[in-house]
Formats: C-alpha cells, sequence, structure tokens
C-alpha cells in the first residue's frame, strides 16, 4: 500500500463518472452535487486521525457512496476498465495454469523467475493504455503479493481454482480501495504519525475486503469449472454494486 499520499483527488466540478472510465457510456450521468466530496472527506480525515477505527471509516464510506460517487446506480460506472482488466486476469491465470498461451504474453518467461517477476509481467500486460493503466498495474501486482509468496519460485501449479478465486478477489478489492484512498486526497494529512496512516489504510482495505469477497466468492465457487471473460466482468460489476449499496447505509 502506502498510497495515500498520490493524489489530491478530484473536485466537485468534474463528472461522476470519467467518460473513458464508464462502464455504461453513453448513459445518461446525474450532475454532481455542489461539495460533493465535503461530508466524505471530513469523515475520512476523522478515520485518519484517529487510525482507523471502523466506525469512522464506515460513516466515511457511507459519504463516499452516497454523495461523493452518486450511488450505486453511479459509482460503479467509474470501474469499466477494471472489470475489462479481470475479465482478462481471470482469461491469463485460467490459460497460464492449464499450460495454453495467452495472447500477448509468453507464458515461458515466467519458467525459473520469481513469482515477483511473474506480478510485475502480469500487471504490465493487463495494464492497458487508459488513464486506468498506473491503478489497474498495481492493483494486480498488490494481488499477486497477498495471495502468493513473492519470493518464491513462479509455479503454474499453483493457480488452482481457489488461487484464482482468491486473485480476482483482491485484484477488485485493491483496485476499489486505490480509488477511495485517491479521492480522499487531503484528509490523508490528518494523521499526526506514520502509524495513523497506514492502520487506516489497512483498516480500509479490510472494509472493502469484506464486501467484495463475500459478494464475487459467491459467483465463483461451486459453478462451472470455467467462465468466460463477460462472465467475470459481471461477476466484478455486481460485487462492486453491493458494495456500495452497503455503504449507502453506513451512517
Amino acid at each position: 500500500m502506502g498510497t495515500s499520499a498520490s493524489s489530491r483527488g478530484s473536485n466537485s466540478s468534474q463528472p461522476l463518472v470519467p467518460a473513458w472510465a464508464d462502464d455504461e457510456p453513453g448513459k445518461p450521468l446525474p450532475k454532481p452535487e455542489a461539495q460533493r466530496f465535503r461530508s466524505f472527506r471530513t469523515a475520512f480525515g476523522k478515520a485518519v486521525a484517529g487510525g482507523g477505527h471502523k466506525d469512522d471509516l464506515r460513516k466515511a464510506l457511507g459519504h463516499f457512496a452516497r454523495t461523493a460517487t452518486g450511488g450505486s446506480a453511479v459509482g460503479p460506472r467509474r470501474f469499466g476498465n477494471v472489470y475489462t482488466a479481470g475479465g482478462g486476469l481471470y482469461s491469463a491465470l485460467r490459460d497460464i495454469a492449464d499450460g495454453n498461451a495467452v495472447p500477448g504474453l509468453d507464458p515461458s518467461q515466467f519458467v525459473g523467475r520469481s513469482t515477483d517477476y511473474f506480478a510485475q509481467a502480469l500487471g504490465q500486460f493487463l495494464a492497458g493504455e487508459t488513464a486506468d493503466a498506473d491503478r489497474i498495474n498495481a492493483a494486480v501486482q498488490e494481488a499477486v503479493a497477498a495471495v502468493l509468496d513473492l519470493n518464491e519460485t513462479f509455479d503454474p501449479a499453483a493457480l488452482t481454482d481457489d488461487v484464482i478465486s482468491e486473485l480476482l478477489s483482491e485484484f477488485l478489492s485493491q483496485s476499489v480501495f486505490q480509488a477511495i484512498v485517491e479521492e480522499a486526497g487531503g484528509s490523508w494529512d490528518r494523521a499526526d504519525d506514520e502509524k495513523k496512516t497506514a492502520d487506516c489504510e489497512q483498516a480500509l482495505l479490510d472494509l472493502v475486503r469484506v464486501v467484495v469477497d463475500k459478494s464475487l466468492q459467491q459467483r465463483l465457487k461451486g459453478g462451472p469449472k470455467g467462465f468466460t471473460q463477460t462472465e467475470i466482468k459481471d461477476f466484478m460489476r455486481e460485487a462492486t454494486t453491493t458494495a456500495w449499496s452497503d455503504w449507502e447505509s453506513y451512517q
């Protein structure tokens, strides 16, 4: 992690969803509320100052979902590129695990290399050329680091169905977490020491993981042997919408 100082966040005059990231292009967007980030950033600043107390973070997430991002019918549209990358991630992982060719990626380059090298190559492959490229690259690498041992030699046999499911959940969680971190902007300055910042980051990521993992794993576990990229995109979109719907109820 350690991403809290990387962005000052959007301003209220910007559209709720950038056109290049919209999962529903062409569908009208509501007009953003004036000062739509104020309540979220105020509440989040309190959470940062307190080192990430759960109640404070829940309140901040409520403002983030309801007002800052336009609610569950709008906020999840921001992740169109993430959903597409998620479908590509699933397909690439399944092909590597099964020993199949991956268009645009040579799995033979991973032979004898560390899992860290695999994470970096996979992140670069899936990042694409949109303005979300850095976020997607980072989320892929963080997901691999959270699920696999970066210091071990990469073994395609480690990519079992369960591990692939974990990687998908972690990728989506990291992507959503990163969006919240960036929009919090100057709220991160409220911490009076680095430990509080780190504790708040971890607590936030854990809250995101809980709701994303629950929704996504319900779709991935116990289903057919394989899914299409479109199905994975739909599952991720559904999990993100579920998260926003849950957070909207946080007061």
